[in-house]
């Protein structure tokens, strides 16, 4: 049993585990004020990166977390990664990582929002522009940005709005 047992671990080894696409990429900023050290983390997992999940998450300096956005990669931004591109997840995260940090006067005024594009009503989505608090915006799909806001009052975020993503 056991010479079973040795030769169905080096037949794994000598074929290869299932290429495990599990990558990670942290990045600091300041989001919940100008001085703030925030930090937002991405990270692909899964079987392998053709099959990996994207997690987006924002914490701020003691960790707390305040926003998280997740989804299946190639749903959301194609199948652009073969199964075994640690390289090229990776490339891709640092660029994930990097969000566009603005405040929400700079977000276009309600009436111009395409159907959908948020969930809050005009009085809030206005109000909240007025106040020009800090924007959050990321990649959430294939020319797709997804806009968060900074509430420091209740200390939160919340999704804001989502827009069509600038060409690179």
């Amino acid at each position: 049993m056991r010479a079973l047992v040795l030769a169905g671990f080096l037949l794994t080894a000598c074929l290869g585990a299932s290429p495990r696409c599990d990558v990670e990429v942290t990045s600091d900023l300041a989001f919940t004020g100008s001085d703030a050290h925030d930090a937002v983390t991405v990270r692909a997992f899964g079987p392998s990166c053709d099959k990996a999940t994207g997690l987006y998450d924002i914490r701020t300096a003691d960790g707390e977390p305040i926003w998280a956005w997740s989804a299946p990669l190639p749903r959301a931004f194609g199948e652009v990664f073969a199964a075994n591109e640690h390289d090229a997840m990776r490339d891709f995260l640092e660029r994930w990582a990097q969000p566009v940090i603005a405040t929400t006067q700079n977000a276009p005024a309600f009436e111009t929002l395409e159907p959908e594009s948020t969930t809050l009503d005009r009085l809030t989505y206005e109000d909240l522009r007025a106040r020009d608090l800090p924007m959050l915006c990321h990649a959430s799909g294939t020319r797709r940005e997804t806009c968060v806001f900074w509430e420091p009052a209740a200390g939160a975020a919340g999704h804001f709005y989502d827009r069509e993503a600038a060409e690179p």
